[in-house]
This record gives C-alpha cells, sequence and structure tokens, in this order.
C-alpha cells in the first residue's frame, strides 16, 4: 500500500464524527438543531451481521443501585458528548418522529459542532427488575470526513450485581462502507479503522461518557474494561 493511502485512512480515522444517544428523558425540539435546508430524512439502511461491523465495548461498575444510576444519567444528549480534541460535540437534537424519543421506531436528528449532524432511532429500551437495555441505530452522517461510515448500532445494557452496585455495558459498533477507504480494503480496512479510529479516539468518548455517569451518580469507585 503507498504511504499516501496509508495517510489518508489515518486523517479519516481522526476526523469521523458518529455520537451515540443516552438519554432516556425526551429532548424534544431545541432551538439550536433544526434541518438545515436541502435535510432528506432518510431510512435507516438494513443491520448487518455483528461479524461485519467493528465493535468495541467498554464497562463501568459503579457503587450506586440501578434506580439511582438510571436518574443519573438521564441527561440531554448536549450535556453527555462534549466535544473532544479531534472530535466534535453535541449541540442538540431535533425530534422527526411525533411524542418523546422513547419507544422503538422514535427517530431524532442530532446536530454536532462542527455544523454536521446524524440521525438516530431507538431500536430497543427494555426495564427490567434489575437490568436496563437500550439499543439505538445511528445513520445519515453529513460530515464528508465520515463519508467511510454506513451507520452505526449502540447498545447500553445496565445491570445490578447487587441491590447496590451496577454495572453498564456500553458496545459500539461501525459498519464501514465496502466502496469507499477504508471498507474496501475488507478485513484489512476494518482492522486499520479499529486501530487509527475505533480503539483511540472513539474509545477516549466512551470512557469519559462512562466516568461522567460515574460522577453524576456520586460514585468514585470505576473499573472500565474493553
Amino acid at each position: 500500500m503507498k504511504s499516501q493511502a496509508i495517510a489518508r485512512i489515518a486523517i479519516l480515522m481522526l476526523a469521523v464524527s458518529a455520537f451515540p444517544l443516552k438519554s432516556a428523558r425526551a429532548e424534544g425540539t431545541k432551538a439550536e438543531c433544526v434541518p438545515a435546508q436541502g435535510f432528506v430524512d432518510v431510512p435507516p439502511p438494513p443491520i448487518v451481521r455483528s461479524d461485519r461491523m467493528v465493535s468495541r465495548t467498554e464497562t463501568i461498575l459503579i457503587d450506586r443501585p440501578l434506580s439511582t444510576v438510571l436518574t443519573a444519567v438521564n441527561r440531554p444528549l448536549k450535556d453527555v458528548l462534549r466535544p473532544t480534541g479531534s472530535l466534535p460535540g453535541v449541540t442538540g437534537t431535533y425530534l422527526l418522529t411525533q411524542g418523546d424519543f422513547a419507544g422503538p421506531g422514535s427517530r431524532r436528528l442530532v446536530c454536532l459542532s462542527d455544523g454536521s449532524s446524524t440521525e438516530e432511532q431507538v431500536l430497543i429500551r427494555e426495564r427490567g427488575e434489575n437490568s436496563y437495555r437500550f439499543r439505538y441505530q445511528v445513520w445519515n452522517y453529513t460530515s464528508r470526513a465520515a463519508d467511510a461510515i454506513r451507520d452505526a448500532l449502540g447498545e447500553f445494557v445496565y445491570t445490578a450485581p447487587t441491590p447496590c452496585s451496577t454495572r453498564i455495558a456500553w458496545t459500539y459498533s461501525f459498519t464501514l462502507r465496502r466502496d469507499r477507504l477504508p471498507g474496501n480494503l475488507g478485513r484489512l480496512g476494518d482492522f486499520l479503522f479499529r486501530i487509527g479510529f475505533l480503539d483511540r479516539d472513539w474509545a477516549e468518548v466512551m470512557r469519559n461518557v462512562l466516568n461522567g455517569y460515574r460522577a453524576a451518580a456520586g460514585n468514585e469507585t470505576v473499573s472500565t474494561t474493553n
């Protein structure tokens, strides 16, 4: 592979801007986030098998009851996903479906601080006696820096190992476009995406979010793993 191609892939990895959601509270229409002129609400692409995605999981153990943690992390998305050194943050959201952003099929526009946007849709939201699961899909990236990404899946799974502790496992999975770099390199492209972006810049974002949840819950003991 030529050095210029490698450099192009590395730059692409650092510039990708894809953000998940977490707030269980309906955020409504934000004045700072409205569909841009010419915006088209496109349907999400079909979800591919997990072995065709590039995934990462981060976990955290918080010494607080599940109900306390769920209340503490229930914040607007713009207060959760802030800009980092290489990635933009969320400035607001705009509902694209009627009602709250809650049940499966609920969809919203997410505006980012670099002027781009994505769409998000709830796939699963389940609450059990000792668990909570939230799965969502992200697509329609308007940033040219995200041209390599077809869509992404995020999933939060909250469990209560004990009545006074909560474990959060956050898995984020990207599907790359196979007609563009680095996706057109197949498994090699997936590997380059992982080491150049997912296990670096995006891993930092995931850890920051989970540590923010820990702080919001008032807990000082944290344990994160890949």
